[in-house]
């Protein structure tokens, strides 16, 4: 090829053949692209900036479009969450965990074991425990009167309390406890741990106490449910006078115990 030639407006490509200078703008714009992607097409990456479209969005925009998007959801997730409904949660799993705890510590020890909760009511016991601390006890040895704690106190969440038997004295102003069914507790009463089982300093030492008890095979204790099914319920309250004022009778979970000692969640006020 000879200056004369290049002078003529004709240009040679690469692989030999004569093409028209200037370039049509439809080749000028494929040997753009192909400019623009060559470090992509040489290091074997794959190509991220697809266009969908002529006015399109890339890949990649669209995927921080709904990574934004997510993050967004999130948030306005936590920002109308439902506190309370955490808190019943927690109290529920709570309950229920213990009710299989001293369901196991019968049937294995082959002895009673009881769900033990402090009803010591204020003034004379602590705001802070009432109804709202609970541990398993086992008997040891069996048929004796002594009695061996089980694992630590467990606190309820702030804000959640064990309903006992009875609401009496114990429901926020204009509230109304559904009666039937009846979303309470079904606990015997009139029970002291030994010194021995609840020493000095510890939260159940000389206090009054509700308990729900397992036999040696693991089924529930008949002296605990006066009806055909044990109960554990919380439900959320504010403080009055050191007392639990139980304020939304909706707000209310926990389980429902079979004799056999199986655990149901009841998630509602109206299925207990």
């Amino acid at each position: 090829m000879t200056r004369a030639d290049s002078q003529s407006g004709l240009r040679v490509a690469q692989v030999g053949r004569v093409i028209p200078n200037p370039l049509p703008q439809d080749v000028r714009t494929t040997e753009r692209r192909v400019k623009d992607n060559a470090p992509y097409l040489l290091s074997g990456r794959p190509l991220v900036r697809r266009s969908l479209g002529k006015d399109g969005f890339t890949l990649i925009e669209l995927m921080i479009v709904i990574g934004l998007i997510i993050l967004l959801v999130s948030g306005l997730s936590l920002a109308l969450g439902d506190p309370a409904g955490n808190s019943l949660s927690s109290a529920q799993n709570l309950v229920a965990s213990l009710a299989g705890t001293a369901r196991a510590q019968a049937a294995v020890t082959q002895a009673e074991a009881r769900v033990v909760v402090y009803a010591a009511r204020p003034p004379s016991g602590d705001a802070e425990k009432y109804l709202r601390v609970l541990q398993v006890f086992r008997n040891e040895p069996a048929g004796s009167s002594a009695w061996v704690a089980v694992g630590t106190p467990v606190y309820l969440p702030r804000g959640v309390y064990l309903v006992p038997p009875s609401t009496a004295g114990l429901l926020a102003p204009g509230v109304t406890w559904a009666t039937n069914p009846a979303p309470l507790s079904t606990l015997n009463s009139g029970f002291t741990l030994p010194a021995a089982a609840a020493p000095v300093g510890t939260p159940f030492n000389g206090a009054t106490l509700f308990w729900l008890g397992y036999n040696p095979d693991g089924s529930v204790n008949a002296g605990t449910a006066a009806q055909p099914y044990a109960k554990l319920v919380v439900a959320t309250a504010t403080v009055a006078n050191n007392l639990p004022a139980f304020n939304n009778p909706g707000a209310v979970r926990g389980v429902v115990i079979r004799p056999s000692g199986a655990v149901m969640f009841v998630n509602d006020a109206a299925s207990f």
